[in-house]
């Protein structure tokens, strides 16, 4: 994932990636595709991160209440 993320910002181009990860009391999932990104970011790549959640309006499944985490991926913005 590191070596397409490195492709896509030589060429030069904006690209923007949007993921999705659920979040609860109990897990908190990272996707690969944020933990790529952020390791680049700490490289000096130009990566910027913007993260949003639904704290207004959360899930409930089994019993407990998901929210949902929205990550913002751009390159070479």
């Amino acid at each position: 994932m590191i070596n397409l993320f490195k492709r896509a910002l030589n060429c030069g181009q904006i690209n923007t990636l949007l993921e999705v990860s659920a979040w609860d009391a109990h897990a908190k999932i990272y996707t690969y595709q944020e933990i790529a990104a952020r390791f680049l970011r700490i490289k000096g790549y130009r990566v910027q991160i913007t993260i949003s959640d639904n704290t207004d309006r959360p899930s409930f499944m089994y019993s407990y209440i998901r929210f949902y985490r929205y990550a913002k991926i751009q390159f070479n913005y």
